[in-house]
């Protein structure tokens, strides 16, 4: 994609009538940059296309040079033969028009994210800490500004993909298959699952004008990863390794089809592989298997529109060694939706979860929702309603006021969310060690943020300043007989700061990122209250830089780190800080081919992603990839 040196702009998409459309689509050459906010206001991040194009459902799209700052491009409203008019709607897709602290990862970032693991994410995404361990099936625990990981939601075009077994997505998508990943930081968004109070990580899927790419990387541990996209579809091939030579493989199929007002897609993965324990325990032969399936269809008539979509998974875990395990878990979902889009924006959904587990044995949940949003100039607030088939019932709410002027923003927000307790929360059997706990309540989580940005000539940056609190926090420890079991008698509290920037010379971008957060156990009259949370680092940080030389010639280079981190409540044990650096050189073969050499922790660092695991040590990748017109 040709870049060129302009001034960072930002303009506003109206409709004829000066109404704005919020989620509108900012793209060029198959690829999206980013989407709208509550305003219908987009501002570019960095370097700028020298033409892009603006598209939002039921409206014709747009297309031209960058417009001057602070301008509008006004949208014209798309009949069509039935006469029935297609309003835009905001249940679907971004979270960045309704969370203000959202960062978007595309293009070099996704492919980063697909090759190196969700651990990229450490010190660049602020706000963010990741740990990724356990071999060819890894398990990934991501926390957002120092909350536990069971309180980020996962969701696919907004919406939530969680199993209400354990709180987390079965199957392993590679992010390589879509186009952009959004990590909303803060609770309360609107359509959730009711387990994102401290944010949630959404995957868009690609776009219907996507051109064909191809993507074929080899990595020295004997990984190997293909994939491909085109005209919304994509699929995803993968050889996976772990740190200590674990083999496993994995799939990914993704497509989407618009028909008119109906808009339908599929998500499926399967993973297969073996599993690696801690150096303190003793060796397994422990091999697991997931997969899950999602599909969904949109119909949109005038100014309502119906969702519906059905999901499904299954997670076997098998060992013999040192002793027998045969753990099998399986859910079917099925989630439908109407939305009322008018002065106020009306949402009303139902969700309905059969589970079978050979250790929880078969159970249904089912829970109703309501969702109402509003917009009115600068404030933006939804509120939310979830009914429990059990009876119980919990409120969520969010309010943002944001104000845009010319290259600077600022934005203040206030939110209120819970957390539902889980199916193994609840019914995990008795079995003289570990017990559930039926009477378990939900947690509460509140927090608030203010923060501002800019954009300007050759460079941005946004700052964040927050506070977050947690109360009835659901805790396995083990009672007077020594049985280990959940209950809600922990609170945490959380503050800190964010920060970021980038700067562009044209030929050369440079970025990075820092986030302080102190995130403590508020449990009194415990022996931990104060002490700062396990696994929460005081601080995260990176630096990168993308300077394109002679000859068609790019290179990459990237380091990022984190502070000491704690592995128990009571800050006896920890593990120690750390950095490590990436590089990576690029070359255009053609006009579509180019072809990358890149090496992770250049150094051979040591350090452990968690107690007892290693993180990746020195590792090559070359990759190949065609990119079609």
């Amino acid at each position: 994609m040709l870049y060129l040196i302009l001034v960072s702009s930002g303009f506003f998409v109206q409709q004829i009538d000066g109404s704005p459309i919020p989620g509108a689509w900012v793209g060029s050459d198959g690829a999206w940059f980013g989407f709208t906010d509550h305003l219908g206001y987009y501002s570019f991040q960095g370097s700028e296309p020298d033409s892009f194009c603006v598209h939002a459902t039921g409206f014709s799209d747009w297309s031209g040079a960058i417009p001057l700052d602070g301008t509008t491009i006004h949208l014209q409203e798309t009949v069509f033969d039935t006469g029935e008019s297609i309003l835009v709607t905001a249940s679907r897709g971004s979270l960045e028009s309704a969370i203000p602290s959202t960062t978007r990862l595309t293009d070099r970032e996704l492919s980063e994210l697909s090759a190196s693991g969700m651990g990229y994410l450490n010190g660049r995404v602020p706000g963010v800490s990741v740990r990724e361990y356990g071999g060819s099936m890894p398990i990934v625990s991501v926390s957002i500004r120092g909350g536990d990981p069971s309180q980020v939601d996962y969701m696919v075009d907004g919406i939530s993909i969680v199993s209400a077994r354990d709180g987390m997505p079965t199957g392993i998508f590679d992010p390589a298959v879509f186009t952009s990943v959004e990590i909303a930081r803060g609770g309360a968004i609107a359509g959730g699952s009711g387990s994102g109070s401290a944010g949630a990580v959404n995957y868009l899927p690609p776009l219907l004008s996507q051109p064909l790419s191809i993507s074929f990387s080899a990595l020295s541990n004997g990984g190997v990863y293909f994939n491909g996209k085109h005209s919304g579809s994509a699929i995803s091939l993968r050889r996976n390794i772990g740190n200590t030579g674990t083999e496993g493989y994995s799939t990914t199929l993704l497509t989407t089809r618009r028909y008119r007002n109906l808009g339908i897609g599929f998500l499926g993965a399967w993973a297969s592989g073996d599993t690696e324990g801690p150096t303190w325990s003793i060796e397994s032969d422990g091999h697991r298997k997931q997969g899950q399936a999602e599909g969904w269809a949109t119909l949109v008539h005038k100014s309502l529109e119906m969702d519906i979509s059905v999901g499904t998974s299954i997670m076997d875990y098998r060992q013999t060694q040192p002793f027998d395990v045969d753990d099998t878990h399986s859910d079917f979902s099925v989630r439908t939706s109407l939305q009322w889009n008018g002065p106020l924006t009306v949402r009303g959904g139902f969700n309905r979860t059969w589970l079978n587990s050979s250790a929880t044995d078969d159970h249904a949940m089912q829970f109703g929702t309501i969702h109402v949003t509003k917009q009115y100039n600068l404030l933006f607030a939804n509120m939310g309603l979830r009914v429990a088939s059990d009876g119980n019932t919990h409120l969520s709410g969010r309010v943002t006021v944001e104000k845009h002027r010319e290259s600077f923003h600022l934005f203040t927000s206030a939110f209120s969310d819970f957390r539902a307790p889980t199916v193994n929360d609840l019914y995990w059997p008795s079995d003289g060690y570990t017990s559930g706990n039926p009477e378990l309540e939900s947690e509460r989580t509140t927090g608030a943020e203010i923060g501002a940005g800019w954009n300007g000539i050759s460079s941005s940056g946004d700052i964040c300043g927050f506070i977050t609190r947690s109360n009835d926090l659901i805790m396995w420890l083990p009672d007077d007989s020594g049985v280990w079991s959940p209950s809600n008698i922990s609170s945490s509290f959380s503050k800190g700061v964010e920060l970021s920037s980038s700067f562009d010379m044209g030929f050369a971008t440079f970025s990075g990122t820092f986030t302080w957060n102190i995130a403590t156990d508020e449990t009194t009259d415990t022996p931990r209250e104060g002490m700062l949370l396990p696994y929460r680092p005081e601080y995260t940080w990176g630096g990168g830089s993308y300077i394109e030389l002679p000859l068609g010639l790019a290179v990459e280079l990237n380091v990022n780190g984190m502070g000491k981190r704690f592995t128990n409540r009571t800050q006896s044990e920890y593990l120690s800080e750390y950095w490590i650096a990436h590089a990576a050189l690029k070359r255009e073969l053609s006009h579509s081919v180019s072809m990358e050499l890149g090496v992770g922790n250049i150094f051979n660092t040591v350090y452990e992603e968690t107690n007892g695991y290693a993180g990746r040590g020195r590792t090559l990748r070359m990759t190949l990839e065609y990119t079609g017109e």
